[in-house]
């Protein structure tokens, strides 16, 4: 079942969250520990209108449990939610590194997914694949975009039969990226 998330979501889509921000790296991850992170991450979740805020969220459950999350927004919006992780009360240390993703990922133009993450013992269920496919009916008109790893053929694949196309290259934290669009 597909849903808006909600904050009893929040320990699982942090967790998500974490393994995207492993994947690419981000200094949150290099320098503050897993734990104290999943729990800031916990909070932008339901404290701030940071991009991973419930408003931005579904999530994908199955036997009550959520097994994979989308976040999606409008591209315009990007940097103004990214500056709102400030607007936690922070530590200096952590306070100090700035915002966790501080790059412009999509065009303003665009309605942006962000993260597309499921749990490794969900995988294979075609759980991204209804995500993306919920949240493109949900605003069908709107100009859908995400960004790909170069390194993550299963991923290219699966956008790529979905109706994303290459649009353009992008760096992102040391990572090369495809842009795509969706194209129905």
């Amino acid at each position: 079942m597909i849903r808006k998330a909600e904050a009893k979501d929040k320990a699982a889509i942090a967790q998500l969250c974490y393994i995207i921000w492993d994947e690419l790296e981000v200094d949150m991850v290099k320098f503050v520990e897993r734990e104290r992170l999943l729990s800031i991450l916990e909070r932008s979740i339901v404290e701030v209108p940071y991009r991973g805020n419930l408003n931005n969220i579904w999530v994908y459950e199955i036997d009550g449990n959520v097994a994979g999350c989308l976040i999606a927004y409008p591209g315009e919006k990007e940097l103004e939610y990214e500056k709102a992780w400030l607007d936690m009360d922070l530590d200096h240390d952590v306070a100090a590194l700035g915002t966790p993703m501080p790059m412009k990922e999509a065009k303003d133009d665009e309605y942006y997914i962000e993260t597309i993450a499921t749990f490794p013992n969900y995988r294979g269920r075609g759980v991204a694949t209804q995500l993306i496919q919920y949240v493109i009916d949900l605003a069908p008109h709107e100009k859908w975009s995400l960004n790909c790893d170069y390194h993550n053929e299963r991923a290219f694949y699966v956008y790529n039969k979905f109706g994303f196309v290459t649009d353009s290259d992008i760096d992102l934290y040391g990572h090369k990226h495809r842009h795509m669009i969706y194209q129905q």
